[in-house]
């Protein structure tokens, strides 16, 4: 009865160290702001865009690439509690899409609006907004994903979201 007693006792410990909801909130934030500096440094690309900046596009696609590979590397540090596997791993890949958006398409659309002005043709400029649709795309798809994981982590912890506006 006491062996019983013991192993019952030992199974419930188990059971009960299992991440809080606070722990999980703290976990969800943590990785998120990970998620919200990338966005960032998009951003600031995506001006240098829009205010035809050719000169800091260079600097804006470079910190970009830096700071997907920096959030990567502070998300690999994070250790990941019982039950948020998948929303590191949806994170991963969302940095891995964001990379080869930046390593591809970014890099094209920079090289495409730093062509002379009087070089700029129309032809350029359908490339240039067809490539900028496949990067609006990737991000929205990406996005779209890592909110699902974000709201499946959620829901496993009871947890309520609060919408962010972008």
């Amino acid at each position: 009865m006491r062996k019983l007693l013991l192993i019952l006792s030992a199974a419930l410990f188990l059971v009960s160290c299992g991440p809080s909801r606070r722990e999980a909130a703290d976990y969800n934030d943590r990785v998120i702001e990970l998620q919200r500096l990338v966005i960032a440094s998009y951003d600031a690309l995506l001006e240098t865009y829009d205010n035809y900046v050719p000169s800091q596009m260079d600097k804006a696609l470079h910190a970009f690439e830096d700071q997907i590979d920096n959030s990567q590397n502070a998300l690999n540090a994070i250790p990941v509690i019982a039950g948020g596997e998948g929303l590191k791993a949806a994170l991963s890949e969302y940095f891995d899409t964001y990379r080869s958006l930046a390593q591809n398409e970014s890099r094209e659309l920079v090289r495409l609006y730093k062509v002379p002005e009087n070089e700029f043709t129309s032809d350029i400029r359908v490339q240039w907004d067809a490539i900028y649709k496949v990067c609006d795309d990737k991000a929205k798809s990406a996005d779209k994903k890592l909110r699902a994981a974000q709201q499946d982590f959620a829901d496993s912890f009871g947890l309520t979201l609060n919408k962010v506006s972008q």
